[in-house]
């Protein structure tokens, strides 16, 4: 017998993963709250119907007056109001959304307009799960009762040692043998030293290895050594099709059974640019990609450039040398700054025939 799954309800409940929103900022840009720059830490979305009404006032001005617990939480606070408000409000103590239809004030039961009084919260996890919804009317502080609920996770997600919300990452000891890894050091420091502009178009039809700066949001301390030449790619396949892909399919019921060129990547020095994650599959040239790994050939020789899942804890994750680590491509991830020494890793993106 077979049950059908019911539609979820249209008012997010806490726990509900956080609805797609159409709010944009004053200056036009979309805001999405599952975007890069906006995942992995909590947000507040205060909807005030209008700042020149009572009620809808002293919500905002409650969450101006905890400020302080705000920022050290580091919780990112925006201002959702109707288009025709948000163009008014220059003084605003938080960013300002507009709200163009109206539909994410019908969604949270706020009135809106000048008319009318009101607002509503809604507090989201950066797993973007709602953690919180405080309905217009709703008794008491509705900062305090926000920073309640988020004090603890903020302070689970910095404890050192395994993380409480773990993120869902498989990690495969001995992929590589330590002859291995020095192996492909070798390789990255004597082969392929052409440098190539960044862009998958400009590996077509090569056959020769080649190195390319990679400029994710603007960071500047990682140079990838692509795999073009086939004895090194067959030596690769020869490691990870026996050691690592069965692992895969057990984990994850995916047969894997193609992958992306391999890379062996360098991380030195500063890293500079956006300081958060990103996504290996968002974009519509890379959407194929089901898996990432990444096998440290070096971990003893560098500190810094530990892997973090900021939806899921603040946890850093370092795996041993020849040890591989493999997570979903839709994952935010990001690789943290070097602190001091050279890193070298093998990359893959792994997929199949689904």
């Amino acid at each position: 017998m077979t049950v059908q799954i019911q539609p979820a309800a249209a008012r997010p409940e806490t726990g509900d993963i956080a609805p797609r929103l159409t709010l944009r900022h004053r200056s036009g840009a979309p805001f999405d709250a599952f975007a890069d720059e906006e995942a992995g830490r909590f947000q507040v979305l205060v909807f005030a119907g209008t700042l020149a009404r009572p009620q809808a006032a002293a919500v905002v001005d409650a969450f101006a007056a905890a400020r302080d617990a705000i920022d050290e939480l580091r919780v990112h606070v925006h201002l959702v109001l109707p288009a025709a408000e948000a163009d008014r409000a220059t003084s605003a103590p938080f960013p300002v959304l507009a709200d163009p239809d109206g539909s994410a004030f019908r969604l949270m039961g706020v009135p809106a307009g000048m008319g009318a009084d009101g607002a509503a919260v809604l507090a989201i996890a950066p797993n973007c799960h709602v953690l919180l919804r405080l309905d217009a009317g709703a008794e008491g502080d509705p900062a305090a009762a926000v920073l309640e609920r988020v004090r603890p996770l903020a302070e689970k997600r910095k404890a050192a040692g395994v993380p409480s919300i773990h993120a869902p990452v498989l990690v495969v000891p001995d992929v590589l043998s330590p002859e291995d890894c020095r192996k492909l050091i070798g390789i990255y420091a004597m082969q392929g030293q052409e440098f190539v502009e960044p862009g998958h178009n400009q590996l077509q039809g090569r056959t020769t290895d080649c190195k390319m700066r990679i400029p994710e949001y603007g960071r500047n301390d990682r140079i990838d050594h692509w795999v073009c030449a086939p004895q090194t790619n067959n030596f690769i396949d020869s490691r990870l099709a026996p050691r690592l892909m069965p692992e895969i399919q057990k984990a994850f019921n995916y047969r894997v059974t193609r992958h992306e060129r391999y890379r062996i990547a360098c991380y030195e020095g500063y890293r500079g640019g956006s300081q958060h994650g990103h996504r290996d599959n968002s974009l519509p040239f890379v959407a194929h990609r089901r898996f990432a790994v990444t096998v440290n050939l070096n971990a003893d020789e560098y500190e810094g450039a530990e892997l973090r899942f900021p939806e899921f804890s603040e946890a850093a994750y370092k795996t041993p040398t020849g040890s591989a680590i493999v997570f979903s491509c839709s994952l935010l991830h990001e690789v943290m700054a070097m602190r001091s020494g050279r890193r070298f890793a093998l990359l893959a993106f792994l997929f199949g025939e689904t």
